[in-house]
């Protein structure tokens, strides 16, 4: 278990434990599967007293929920479910996965119950806080989970039966995200986009726009996990600018970042990646699907491109 998961564990688990319970909490982290785990864990403390998500099976006060395909409908069987008076007494909670994938009229439905939660009910929300409305933020007592280290990561996929140099490499290209450090390790799809992602941000810093490449990178909403790609590029000419320490997200990438480092000053290149991290935001504050990622991602090309072209 990472140090970063130790932490947000530690946090949300000793407040249950010690009946500090707020009726609503985030879990916020761009890793998801390590928060739906440690989410998983807390509810099960909820409703069964002890921390083993194996128990949940075994209650009936719990509901999971993926966030991207709620709907109004599943608001409602909530809500009157919540209504009737729990078994035995027993806390009840409710797990809500990728919480920014909920549409906008999903959140506001959800609101209300998050206002005026029934006194036996608890609600755990995971994802990118920054893709939920802020009314339904403000409602949840926030825990926030950091990036692991590399040589956490590093470990991770030692266990999982990777060799020392590609444990090393893809710890590095993670960028200090456990699941994508995985994913990277095991599907071949997720390597070939980042191949094109880095491939694209090559592109563009050469004063090149790429046709077609934001509708490429966006399909299968890979859109996000694109833009981290490319900024972990731009990261690294920056630390290159810099001569900072800090080790390389794409050691197999360092031979372009030397070439650009002469023609880009430490402003542009923060200047960009400002761009990419606000294009990251916007996201997951759109909550729109395919078509807003392409809107997204063809907006930032163009900024990029002009970025680089007005010398």
């Amino acid at each position: 278990m990472s140090k970063a998961f130790q932490r947000a564990e530690e946090r949300l688990l000793s407040a249950i434990g010690a009946a500090r319970v707020s009726h609503a909490f985030f879990i916020s982290s761009l890793d998801l599967e390590p928060a739906v785990r440690l989410a998983r864990r807390a509810a099960a403390l909820v409703c069964t007293g002890e921390a083993d998500e194996v128990r949940l099976a075994q209650s009936a006060g719990f509901r999971a929920y993926d966030g991207a395909s709620m709907r109004i409908d599943d608001i409602r069987e909530l809500i009157a479910g919540l209504a009737q008076s729990p078994l035995n007494g027993q806390m009840r909670c409710t797990l809500i996965e990728a919480a920014h994938g909920m549409s906008i009229p999903v959140q506001n439905a959800l609101l209300k119950t998050l206002e005026e939660p029934p006194s036996s009910a608890v609600f755990i929300l995971t994802g990118n806080i920054a893709g939920v409305l802020p009314t339904v933020a403000s409602r949840c007592a926030v825990i926030r989970r950091g990036l692991s280290s590399a040589s956490e990561i590093e470990s991770l996929l030692l266990s999982r039966g990777a060799s020392p140099a590609e444990a090393r490499f893809y710890a590095a290209a993670g960028g200090g995200s456990e699941t994508r450090a995985l994913r990277l390790y095991e599907d071949e799809t997720f390597r070939t986009l980042r191949d094109d992602s880095l491939a694209a941000i090559i592109a563009l810093l050469r004063g090149e726009l790429p046709l077609g490449a934001a509708k490429k990178l966006c399909a299968n909403r890979g859109a996000a996990d694109a833009f981290a790609f490319m900024l972990s590029f731009l990261r690294d000419l920056l630390a290159r600018l810099t001569a900072s320490s800090m080790a390389p997200e794409n050691p197999d990438r360092q031979d372009a970042i030397a070439a650009f480092a002469p023609r880009f000053t430490i402003g542009r290149v923060t200047c960009m990646i400002e761009m990419l991290s606000k294009a990251t935001g916007d996201l997951y504050s759109a909550n729109a699907g395919a078509l807003m990622d392409l809107a997204v991602a063809d907006r930032l090309f163009l900024e990029i491109s002009e970025a680089v072209t007005n010398k």
